[in-house]
């Protein structure tokens, strides 16, 4: 994990956000968006179930409720290249993840840019808010 989370704090460098680091296995970012929004995407490791580890970016969009279309949510995942919509602990969030083993400083960048603009687009959606 460790190339990985030096990956995202290059990335946070380079975009002008704040990276904090919590341990070994977990980092927040803040990423800078347009008019002056932020979004915030968490980065984790986790052991799949082949046994491999992974990295996750992971950003909440919203709490979940049942006005959410959830059909059309599923169905603008096929248009992400690397994220999709869960529900996780009553919230509506977008994760991207891959192989650490395969993790490059180009796809941790794309990959935290994608979750923090699909979030941040989806969050104005449905609160109007800049809230994460």
């Amino acid at each position: 994990m460790a190339n990985v989370l030096d990956y995202a704090r290059q990335f946070a460098e380079e975009v002008g956000g704040q990276y904090t680091d919590y341990d070994n296995s977990k980092a927040v970012i803040v990423v800078p968006l347009s008019a002056g929004r932020f979004q915030t995407v968490l980065a984790f490791t986790r052991t799949g179930a082949t046994g491999r580890d992974h990295v996750l970016f992971i950003s909440k969009i919203c709490d979940f409720d049942e006005s959410i279309d959830l059909r059309d949510l599923l169905e603008k995942n096929s248009a992400f290249d690397y994220s999709r919509f869960i529900v996780e602990d009553s919230f509506l969030k977008v994760v991207a993840s891959c192989s650490n083993d395969n993790a490059t400083p180009e796809l941790v960048r794309e990959m935290i840019q994608e979750v923090a603009n699909i979030a941040d687009r989806f969050e104005f959606r449905f609160t109007g808010q800049d809230v994460h």
